[in-house]
């Protein structure tokens, strides 16, 4: 069900009424008449869609759950969080200063908007020590490496070098970046140690994709985006399909 949808639906229009304050299922079955195998998937649903917040407290020793109707601004059906929402899905691994120039959200709004969104399990964060990193909940974490690597512009370029030509050489990497010695250095040092690439000894040594394979499928997934000219050189923005 989209979040629309609810609306027209009686139960979950009920349960929504129901739970203006933070009720357990026992008081939701109790004031709406409804049956309780229809409540707790109406509320699986809701909760999925983050039309609801679960708490919960401890009585005699048993945790009982309670659910409490979220605050429309809020909801995945808020133009705002719907926004939010789907620039992280077209951006996986977008930072938070991208989104913010992307939405154009101020920062307190975009703040509780993601945080949220991070609650209702519909997006997944990633925080380093300088950045932090957003993705849509159904990307598998094993893309998570590849896909910050390809926000950043050596590294990227790297990369997309290794996809078209299988192998490439220190020398190459200096063509196809147009960086200084020790960026190559740094970015090559970092992407072996995340297992993307790995360094083949040679007369005159290169480098070949860890999982050439995998790496294509996430390039196959990505096209540039025209809708946004970010000035940040770190930040080159695409789409994931």
């Amino acid at each position: 069900m989209e979040p629309d949808d609810f609306l027209r639906d009686e139960y979950a229009r009920l349960i929504l009424k129901s739970t203006t304050t933070y009720k357990p299922v026992s008081e939701i079955h109790k004031e709406t008449g409804i049956p309780l195998g229809t409540i707790y998937r109406r509320l699986e649903l809701l909760k999925d869609a983050g039309l609801l917040q679960v708490a919960g407290y401890i009585e005699n020793g048993v945790k009982v759950k309670t659910y409490h109707n979220k605050p429309r601004r809020y909801h995945v059906s808020n133009p705002r969080i719907s926004r939010i929402l789907e620039i992280i899905q077209k951006n996986p691994a977008i930072s938070y200063r991208d989104i913010q120039k992307i939405s154009g959200y101020p920062f307190g709004t975009l703040s509780n908007s993601l945080s949220n969104l991070e609650k209702d399990s519909k997006i997944t964060v990633k925080r380093f020590t300088r950045r932090t990193h957003y993705f849509p909940s159904h990307i598998p974490s094993a893309e998570y490496p590849v896909l910050i690597n390809l926000r950043k512009e050596t590294a990227k370029k790297i990369i997309i070098f290794l996809a078209e030509n299988k192998k490439g050489t220190y020398a190459d990497f200096r063509k196809c970046t147009n960086r200084a010695p020790s960026t190559i250095s740094i970015t090559l040092t970092k992407l072996i140690e995340e297992k993307i690439i790995k360094r083949i000894s040679d007369f005159t040594p290169y480098f070949i994709l860890e999982e050439p394979q995998f790496v294509q499928n996430i390039l196959a997934k990505i096209s540039p985006s025209n809708t946004d000219k970010m000035k940040d050189r770190f930040a080159d923005t695409f789409s994931y399909f």
